[in-house]
């Protein structure tokens, strides 16, 4: 919500409490939306290389849980910030990776 109403900030701050929360249960798909919605959060604020650090743990959390579609999702997450970084090549091997 925090997200929604451009208040990054806080946005933030809720999910690196819920992230740490998520950590403690062993809520492992949790822990990977939470780091998501983190890597959105700090794409929205131009953190392109914080964005991509977060998706990349993304990718490896739904790699470590077989999650095949969350693992496409993240390809395609990290595909858009990999673009803003200009670094197209790498870009475009997360795109077919994704199909």
């Amino acid at each position: 919500m925090f997200h929604s109403l451009g208040e990054y900030g806080k946005a933030q701050e809720y999910l690196e409490k819920a992230l740490a929360v998520r950590k403690e249960i062993g809520d492992k798909k949790g822990e990977a939306a939470d780091y998501g919605n983190l890597g959105t959060v700090f794409r929205s604020l131009g953190e392109y290389g914080k964005s991509k650090e977060y998706l990349g743990k993304v990718l490896a959390i739904n790699k470590d849980i077989a999650d095949r579609n969350g693992e496409a999702s993240s390809y395609v997450n990290l595909e858009t910030v990999l673009d803003s970084l200009g670094e197209y090549g790498k870009a475009q091997e997360y795109h077919k990776k994704a199909l």
